[in-house]
């Protein structure tokens, strides 16, 4: 089982990634250019909003715990392309994604709440990357059977 310390580290660590996620996505949402620019720039900034909001309620725990939370960003990935700012985001999430389970691991060492809450953090961080894992071509699926698709589609 872990400890109480234990536990308030991991989720330091989680909101670490949310703090670089709050910089990151502003950044791009300002840097972003092309044709699809105004889309991407809302994608961005709707991601850096969601990230203050995680920053913040993780922060909000922290504190309640008697702890205080971090105001160190974990590692900001820049990018000055479409693409670089998508595999950018896809690594972000994926990171933030592995610090909530790992919180998620150790909070048998506080009330059962705060392990509701990471369930929906991490719930939450699974959409994103599913998403992004989309947006940047990583999803295949050259197995998949799409027999009588468009013929059955009506």
């Amino acid at each position: 089982m872990a400890t109480k310390e234990e536990f308030i580290d991991r989720l330091n660590d989680a909101l670490s990634w949310e703090l670089a996620g709050i910089i990151q996505y502003m950044q791009h949402s300002v840097m972003v250019t092309g044709p699809l620019r105004e889309s991407l720039a809302d994608f961005f900034s709707d991601g850096s909003e969601e990230a203050r909001d995680h920053a913040e309620d993780a922060g909000k725990r922290i504190a309640a715990l008697g702890a205080v939370p971090t105001v160190e960003p974990a590692k900001i990935r820049q990018a000055t392309d479409v693409e670089g700012m998508l595999e950018a985001a896809l690594a972000l999430e994926e990171d933030a994604l592995a610090a909530w389970e790992d919180a998620l691991e150790a909070s048998d060492a506080v009330a059962p709440g705060y392990g509701f809450w990471i369930e929906e953090q991490i719930a939450e961080e699974q959409e994103h990357v599913d998403e992004l894992r989309k947006m940047t071509n990583k999803v295949s699926f050259s197995d998949a059977d799409v027999s009588g698709g468009a013929e059955n589609a009506g």
